[in-house]
């Protein structure tokens, strides 16, 4: 519940209520596990990143696996470019300046491949 509560106090939560932030905090729990502290854990909510952050979690979000895909040659740097925006279409909050930046550090992974 430590955890839970830290994402509902985070001054960029959205959501006050700790109750509701408990598969978040049950998440960094289970990474914070010896057998799990070289996996990657997957977040996209801000406040629970900086908590799990804080807490030596090895984490990622949404556009980091796209970036992930962009390496290993799964999907283009217009295809991650085009999956941002559309998410940021359906209400995520992802700036058209990251969305470039993102599109921007694809191109350049994939250019050293």
């Amino acid at each position: 519940m430590i955890f839970a509560q830290q994402i509902a106090q985070h001054p960029a939560t959205h959501n006050l209520i700790a109750e509701e932030h408990l598969g978040e905090a049950e998440a960094i729990i289970i990474a914070l596990r010896a057998e799990h502290r070289r996996d990657l854990l997957l977040i996209d909510e801000f406040a629970a990143r900086v908590v799990a952050r804080q807490a030596g979690v090895n984490l990622s979000g949404f556009p980091g696996v796209l970036l992930s895909a962009v390496q290993s040659n799964l999907i283009s740097a217009e295809e991650l470019k085009v999956r941002l925006e559309k998410c940021r279409e359906q209400g995520t909050h992802y700036g058209i300046a990251f969305i470039e930046n993102m599109y921007d550090m694809a191109k350049q992974r994939r250019r050293k491949l």
